[in-house]
């Protein structure tokens, strides 16, 4: 072995300590420490982007594929492109022989795009850390096989481009990124908008908004260059806000009120953000959980997709609903990954204790047949204790004594169908009497769980693996059951998920409310996130002197 490559293993032995390659961030380090030592332990610690003592056309590669980070809404500065790309130009024009030179530099470029690699994969953020139940485990141990083929391939921007998720949304939102960030560009700030005229224009009103209104529709795509305009709202400019509205998950009517002009005057910066929320939350689920049939819902947009594999194994949107959601305020659904096991048909409710304590107790004490009234019943320990209610049984519902469950039948809470993916919060699917809520713009109305616009389709869906269902066989059994509990022979995942950018079925943009402030949660979790730590950490820097 040459003196320069046995004095290089000598250095990358002392650098690959764990005090050395120790992140301020513990948890990026505990991802790309343990794959990053074996790479270079199963190559006796010769170095990976050197040849001799000058970088090889690899490690040009590499700051190159570090440098187009912002494509997948990351930052090229968070993985110290700048000196690295520093230490690569002085070492070309060196002719060094300081082994502790070379193994810094080359350590960390390796530790750089391990951790843009980490990122591109994993997600920046746990969900775990904001309280999402996102089990990110499997992904995270099939990690250091992907590590291992970007630290040694020739193929550097094909092992790259495995990492980024095949879930179709996450290419849309990476096209979409590039033209958004074009226009935040040319357009940093929100547009001037005069006050309306009152609470809302209606179509055929004046406005002296109206020129400024379809300039910014014609810069966001919605209005034809050539529309002729005047102070009269009408025409192509309401079509315009129509299209609008329709992106911004709003029903599309025309009519320019508070959500409309509010959701105009959010700026294209702004709406860069959205679109790099949504990337990284779709890299925290598994392309494996993706590839199978499975179920998504997401929460601000208030709907739930069917997906199946197509014949390239792609997911594909076969079932597509509205669904009603929690409350913001206070019953907010839980964001999770989980799966569905089971359909109930007929089910009885058992009410929440919480609903119990706020709700029904202060109706209970004004009218003791209230249970009746809602074909509610008492459950003790030994079974139903009935509808009416005594002081003693008031004083037992306080203390938690008994349950409360609504009987089976017209006016149940959870309709005729209940669909069953355990967790810790008790959420589930299901039917619902309220029909009406499916009609309303903003559908976080429920006290947690999720309610289905289309139940009997979902059921058809998740039964179609058992073969012999169809909606009569459904109805039937729905008919002749009373909190019947069927098990499914394919248990298929549940994703909860929050996105408030998104993509329609034709690829364009859809911008969505902020309604949990997760977008704030996440933002303010990539903030903590430190900056220019990568090659800082290292005893020698490479100097042009």
């Amino acid at each position: 072995m040459p003196p320069v490559l046995r004095s290089l293993s000598f250095f990358f032995i002392a650098l690959l300590s764990p005090a050395l390659l120790a992140n301020p961030a513990a948890e990026i380090a505990s991802r790309v420490q343990p794959p990053l030592r074996s790479v270079y332990e199963a190559r006796q610690f010769a170095p990976l982007w050197l040849d001799g003592n000058k970088p090889t056309t690899r490690a040009t590669q590499a700051l190159d594929m570090i440098g187009q980070a912002a494509f997948d809404g990351l930052r090229s500065a968070d993985y110290s492109l700048t000196t690295l790309q520093q230490s690569l130009s002085a070492l070309q024009q060196q002719n060094s022989s300081d082994a502790a030179q070379l193994a810094t530099f080359d350590l960390a470029l390796s530790k750089a795009l391990a951790q843009f690699a980490s990122d591109l994969y994993l997600g920046r953020v746990d969900p775990r850390s904001l309280s999402i139940a996102i089990d990110t485990s499997e992904k995270r141990a099939a990690f250091a096989q992907h590590l291992q083929a970007v630290l040694t391939t020739n193929d550097l921007t094909g092992a790259i481009a495995t990492l980024r998720p095949t879930f179709p949304p996450y290419a849309d939102l990476r096209r979409l990124l590039v033209q958004y960030r074009a226009l935040a560009e040319q357009y940093p700030i929100a547009p001037t908008l005069p006050p309306l005229p009152g609470k809302k224009l209606t179509p055929t009103e004046s406005w002296a908004g109206t020129p400024a209104l379809a300039a910014w529709l014609k810069t966001l795509g919605f209005l034809p260059e050539n529309a002729n305009v005047t102070t009269l709202y009408d025409g192509a400019v309401v079509e315009g806000v129509k299209q609008f509205q329709q992106q911004h998950g709003q029903i599309p009517d025309g009519v320019l009120g508070k959500q409309t002009y509010d959701n105009l005057r959010i700026t294209i910066p702004d709406r860069v953000k959205q679109i790099e929320f949504s990337m990284e939350r779709l890299r925290w689920l598994d392309d494996n959980t993706l590839r199978k049939r499975f179920l998504l819902i997401n929460v601000p947009q208030f709907t739930l997709w069917a997906y199946e594999p197509d014949t390239n194994g792609q997911a594909k949107s076969v079932l597509q609903m509205p669904v009603v959601v929690g409350k913001a305020r206070k019953n907010q659904t839980p964001l999770m990954q989980k799966t569905l096991s089971s359909i109930v048909f007929t089910p009885y409710w058992n009410v929440p204790r919480s609903i119990i304590v706020k709700e029904i107790l202060p109706k209970l004490d004004e009218n003791p047949f209230y249970l009746a009234h809602e074909n509610m019943e008492l459950v003790g320990s030994n079974g139903s204790l009935g509808s009416a209610v005594n002081d003693a049984e008031f004083d037992g519902i306080a203390r938690g004594a008994y349950r409360i469950r609504q009987r089976p039948g017209a006016g149940n809470a959870l309709g005729t169908l209940k669909f069953v993916f355990p967790n810790d919060d008790a959420i589930y699917m299901h039917d619902t009497p309220s029909k009406s809520f499916f009609a309303k713009e903003r559908r976080d109305l429920s006290h947690g769980c999720v309610r289905l616009g289309n139940p009997m389709a979902l059921a058809l869906f998740v039964l179609e693996p058992q073969g012999g269902w169809d909606e009569a066989r459904v109805k039937q059994m729905i008919a002749n059951s009373r909190d019947r509990h069927h098990p499914l022979s394919e248990q298929m995942p549940v994703l909860l998920i929050y996105l408030t950018a998104n993509v329609d079925s034709a690829g364009k943009a859809i911008f969505l409310n902020d309604i949990y402030a997760q977008d704030d949660k996440l933002a303010a979790a990539l903030a903590k996130r430190p900056t220019e730590t990568i090659a800082q950490n290292y005893p020698a820097q490479v100097s042009s002197n």
